[in-house]
C-alpha cells in the first residue's frame, strides 16, 4: 500500500480513464448541501421525542443547544437507541422513528427534493456522458449524479455516439447484469437503493441482506478495471464485505485500488486492512490525499481530451456559478471598470462543534481556565453556553463538565453572537495555518499576522515572496528607538496583517479581510490613567499614506485574496491540528472576491 497525492491518480486516470470504476459515498454529495447522517439522525429522533412527550414538533429545532441536550439525555444509549457516534446509530434512528419502509421512502423523498448537483457532480456526470467514466457505484439515495448526467446529455449529446446514463438499483438488478454483460455504458449502480423506488436499504439488517445479485455484478467488474473510492467512510458492513470479496479473485482490480481520504494516515482500521490485504494479493493499492470531491473533478477535467461541445459545456459550469455568488445585484448593464472588494464568499463551514452550558464566568476567568488547560483550539462563551473546536478533554477542563458534539449551521444565516465569534476565530486560525502567518485574538478582533519563518514549506515561501513584493519590502520586524517598548521592556514587534470578520450580504456570508499594520501593544504606566499617544502612530500612518493609492491598495487586496485562494480555485481550509480537524473539518472559501460597479 502506497501513500500518494492527488496528482498521481490524475495522471494515471488520464491515460486510461475507462479502466476505472468509481465508488461514491456521502462525501461526494456534501458540497451539494445534503443533510449529514448526524443531522438526519437528530431529525428522526426529534420526531420520536416530540411524539412521546406531547410536544409541537415544528416548535423544536435540533440545532438549539437545549433541544440537543434533551435529545442526548433521552436517547444517547437509552430508550431503544444505541450510543451516539456508534457505527449503527443512523440505522437505529431510522428503525426507531420510521420502521415502515414506505414511510422511510416518503421521508427521504422530502429531504432530497429540490437538491441540485454540485460543481464536482456536474463534471462527473459530464465525464460519464462524454465516455470517460463507464461504471460508478454509490451508497447514496439521491439522484444528483443522474441529474448531472442528464444536464450534460441534453447540452452535449453526440447523436453519432449517444451515451445516456443507465441506472440500476435494488428494483432493477437484472438491468445491471444485462448492462455489464453487454457493455452498454455508462452505468450507475445504487447499492442502497434509489429514493424514487420502493426498496431502500438503510437499516443494518437490510444492508446485511443486501441484494446478492447486485453485489455480485459489482464484484464481477473487479476483474476488468481499477476502483476509485471517494467520499466513502467504510462504515457499511455489506459494502466493505463486497469490496473485501472483490479482492480475492486473481488479477482483481488490474488498474489498482485507490482510496481517497482527507487524512490518509488516519483512515479506519478496516479500510487499511482492506488495502493491505489487496496489496498482499498483488493489487496495486493506494491511499490518496484529497481535499474535496469538487477539486478532484476539476483536476480530472483539465486532463481529459474532450470534444469542443463538451469542453464548452464544462468550462461554463464553474465560472457561471462563481460570478453569480460573488457579484452584488446589478441595475442594468454597465461598461465601467469594477472595484474589487476585500471579501471572499464563505461557501462552507464546520457543521459540528463542542458545546457545554457555562454561566457565571466572565471573559477574564474563561481565558484563565483556557490557559490552565493548555488550550490551543478555538473556544468562545456567550449566552450561558461555551462552544469550541478542539480536544474534548481539554475543553471539559475549561467548562467543568463533559461537552457534547452538536450540529450547527454557520452559513445558513447570521448565527448567534457566540457562534459568530467561533466562526471568525476559526477562520482566522485556518487562514493563518495556510499562509506564512500567525493568528492572534484580541477582545474585539481576530487577526492574521504575516510572519517570516526560515523553515517554511515551498508554497508558503512563494506566498511570502508575493506579500513582500506587494508591500515593497519586509512584512515583519521590530520598531526602532523611540517607538516605545513592550511589556518585557523590548523593542515592539510589527507585522503586516489583516483583520478578519464575517458579514452577510445578499443572503450570502462573506469573509472580510482588512489589511493593516499591526504593532505590538505598548507598555503603559499603570500609575497614569490618562491616555498616552502611541509613539508608533505617526510611523504607521506614514507607512500607509502611499498605500491608499488605488493601484497599490488593489495590489495588496489582490495578494491577500489570491494567497488565501490561489489558482483561482475554491479553497478548502482545514482547522489547525489543535482544533481536531478530523472531527470538525474546516472551511471552503470561493476564489473570486466580491466587486462593485463604479457609480455613474
Amino acid at each position: 500500500m502506497d501513500f500518494v497525492d492527488q496528482g498521481t491518480f490524475v495522471r494515471a486516470w488520464a491515460v486510461q480513464p475507462q479502466r476505472f470504476a468509481w465508488l461514491l459515498g456521502a462525501g461526494a454529495s456534501a458540497s451539494a448541501g445534503l443533510r449529514t447522517a448526524n443531522q438526519v439522525r437528530d431529525d428522526l429522533l426529534l420526531r420520536v421525542y416530540a411524539e412521546r412527550h406531547g410536544l409541537v414538533r415544528q416548535n423544536l429545532n435540533a440545532n438549539d443547544p437545549n433541544v440537543r441536550s434533551a435529545l442526548t439525555s433521552y436517547f444517547d444509549g437509552r430508550n431503544s437507541m444505541v450510543l451516539f457516534g456508534s457505527a449503527d446509530d443512523y440505522s437505529c434512528a431510522f428503525k426507531l422513528a420510521l420502521p415502515d419502509e414506505s414511510a422511510r421512502h416518503s421521508y427521504l423523498q422530502g429531504i432530497l427534493k429540490g437538491c441540485s448537483p454540485s460543481y464536482g457532480q456536474r463534471i462527473f456526470g459530464a465525464l460519464m456522458t462524454a465516455g470517460f467514466i463507464d461504471i460508478a457505484t454509490t451508497t447514496n439515495f439521491d439522484d444528483l449524479i443522474e441529474q448531472a448526467a442528464a444536464e450534460s446529455y441534453s447540452a452535449v449529446n453526440d447523436v453519432g455516439d449517444p451515451r445516456r446514463l443507465n441506472v440500476a438499483a435494488l428494483n432493477s438488478v437484472d438491468r445491471a447484469r444485462h448492462i455489464l454483460s453487454s457493455e452498454n455504458h455508462p452505468l450507475l449502480v445504487k447499492l442502497h437503493g434509489d429514493f424514487r423506488e420502493s426498496s431502500l436499504k438503510n437499516l443494518t439488517d437490510e444492508l446485511v441482506a443486501q441484494d446478492q445479485v447486485l453485489r455480485q455484478s459489482v464484484q464481477d467488474v473487479s476483474r476488468n478495471v481499477g476502483l476509485a473510492v471517494v467520499g466513502y467512510s467504510g462504515r457499511d458492513e455489506s459494502v466493505m464485505e463486497m469490496l473485501e470479496s472483490a479482492t480475492l479473485p486473481d488479477s482483481a482490480w488490474p488498474a489498482g485500488l485507490w482510496w481517497f481520504a482527507r487524512e490518509p494516515d488516519r483512515v479506519p482500521d478496516r479500510v487499511r486492512r482492506l488495502l493491505e490485504a489487496a496489496t498482499e494479493r498483488g493489487v496495486s493499492s493506494y491511499l490518496v490525499a484529497l481535499e474535496t470531491f469538487d477539486e478532484l473533478m476539476a483536476s480530472l477535467v483539465l486532463q481529459a481530451e474532450l470534444t469542443e461541445g463538451a469542453r464548452t459545456y464544462i468550462n461554463g459550469l464553474q465560472p457561471a456559478s462563481r460570478v453569480a455568488a460573488a457579484s452584488p445585484p446589478e441595475e442594468g448593464k454597465r461598461s465601467y471598470p469594477i472595484i474589487r472588494y476585500n471579501a471572499l464568499p464563505l461557501l462552507a463551514a464546520p457543521t459540528s462543534v463542542l458545546h457545554a452550558p457555562l454561566s457565571g464566568v466572565d471573559n477574564e476567568e474563561f481565558r484563565r481556565r483556557a490557559k490552565e488547560a493548555e488550550w490551543r483550539g478555538v473556544a468562545v462563551h456567550a449566552g450561558g453556553s461555551a462552544w469550541g473546536w478542539g480536544d474534548s478533554e481539554q475543553f471539559e477542563r475549561i467548562v467543568g463538565t463533559a461537552p457534547e458534539v452538536v450540529d450547527i449551521d454557520l452559513t445558513g444565516g447570521i448565527p448567534e453572537p457566540g457562534l459568530q465569534g467561533l466562526l471568525v476565530q476559526g477562520l482566522a486560525k485556518s487562514i493563518a495555518s495556510w499562509l506564512p502567518a500567525r493568528a492572534r485574538m484580541t477582545r474585539h478582533d481576530a487577526l492574521v499576522l504575516l510572519h517570516e519563518w526560515e523553515d517554511l514549506s515551498e508554497p508558503r515561501k512563494h506566498a511570502l515572496r508575493r506579500f513582500k513584493k506587494a508591500y515593497d519590502g519586509q512584512v515583519t520586524g521590530h520598531l526602532g528607538e523611540g517607538r516605545g517598548l513592550n511589556r518585557r521592556g523590548e523593542q515592539r514587534a510589527w507585522a503586516e496583517a489583516a483583520r478578519v470578520h464575517v458579514e452577510w450580504r445578499w443572503g450570502v456570508p462573506w469573509m472580510i479581510f482588512v489589511p493593516f499594520t499591526w504593532v505590538e501593544r505598548l507598555e503603559r504606566d499603570e500609575d497614569h490613567e490618562m491616555m498616552v499617544v502611541d509613539p508608533a502612530a505617526d510611523w504607521r500612518r506614514e507607512r500607509w499614506v502611499q498605500r491608499k493609492q488605488n493601484e497599490t491598495w488593489a495590489g495588496i487586496i489582490d495578494v491577500w485574496a489570491t494567497s488565501i485562494a490561489p489558482h483561482r480555485k475554491d479553497v478548502s481550509l482545514r482547522l489547525p491540528r489543535a482544533c481536531v480537524p478530523d472531527t470538525f473539518g474546516g472551511f471552503t472559501l470561493g476564489a473570486f472576491s466580491a466587486h462593485s460597479w463604479r457609480s455613474a
